[in-house]
């Protein structure tokens, strides 16, 4: 086989499975409101302050300080000398090329929610051969080497030390899959994560909701109350805080006894509170 058709082939493995899924994505967003294809709020550049705190969290947490030098020497080193495949040279030139693009034009998008980790880059823009596909092509020396090295100082920090911050929403969402009926529009004051949702499997809104996008904490009360009565116009039939928004009960004391007034508690853990809301006429 000659060299352009194996390039053609690696293109077609690469770039064709990702072609056909945002293909299929579209023709989703056209058939269904809020008919979003990149994200909530669409595309659009952002102020300085939200590109500031994904480099801020990539740098100290994602990657962590020593990983991040180590990237960062290799950003000088050439791909074919001694030592560039420690410092990652070759595939990470790659990645950043094209992931910058896409972290610069999408940010809004994807991230209408608070950066949290690696997985919420912005993947509709970040060509996969230039990230993944290189960096698997290069047999993934740096990485093997490094996980010989550091399997059981992982094993053991990963047990000590790291917490899931997920995990009271999927437990939640579990619970809304085995308690509401697979038509239940859910509302769920969850900081913006799709977690229990995906979890429930079952439809509704992040809370706040503006437009169908997640529109962060409530000013006040009242803001909270108008929101939900809103929602429950529209059909919501259960309401679901985690631990993560516990606070809320002292923070917005009068929206908390609205809820009280207009929904049944039907689960609670230490993890979530779970409501069944008295449904309203549409």
């Amino acid at each position: 086989m000659s060299p352009h058709s194996k390039l053609l082939l690696f293109a077609a493995i690469a770039l064709l499975p990702s072609a056909i899924w945002y293909w299929h994505a579209d023709q989703v967003a056209e058939k269904f409101y809020p008919h979003h294809f990149f994200g909530a709020g669409g595309i659009r550049i952002e102020s300085f302050w939200p590109y500031w705190q994904i480099a801020r969290q990539t740098l100290t947490s994602s990657l962590t300080p020593l990983l991040s030098l180590m990237a960062l020497i290799g950003l000088l080193v050439a791909p074919r000398m001694k030592y560039s495949r420690f410092f990652i040279g070759g595939w990470l030139r790659w990645f950043f090329s094209s992931s910058s693009l896409a972290t610069a034009i999408a940010i809004c998008g994807i991230n209408s929610h608070s950066y949290r980790s690696p997985r919420r880059l912005q993947a509709p823009l970040a060509p996969l051969s230039g990230s993944k596909n290189f960096f698997a092509c290069h047999r993934c020396d740096f990485v093997d080497s490094a996980r010989e090295f550091v399997h059981n100082p992982c094993v053991l920090v990963r047990s000590t030390l790291y917490q899931s911050s997920a995990a009271q929403l999927r437990d939640a969402g579990l619970e809304l899959k085995k308690v509401t009926p697979p038509d239940a529009l859910i509302v769920a004051a969850d900081m913006g994560d799709p977690t229990i949702f995906y979890y429930a499997e079952r439809k509704g809104w992040h809370f706040l909701e503006k437009d169908a996008i997640y529109n962060g904490n409530p000013d006040d009360s009242e803001q909270a109350i108008e929101n939900l009565e809103r929602l429950r116009h529209r059909g919501a039939t259960h309401f679901v805080f985690t631990k993560n928004t516990f606070w809320w009960l002292q923070s917005y004391p009068e929206f908390v006894a609205h809820l009280t007034k207009n929904a049944k508690v039907i689960e609670a853990t230490p993890e979530f509170r779970i409501y069944e809301l008295i449904t309203v006429a549409r």
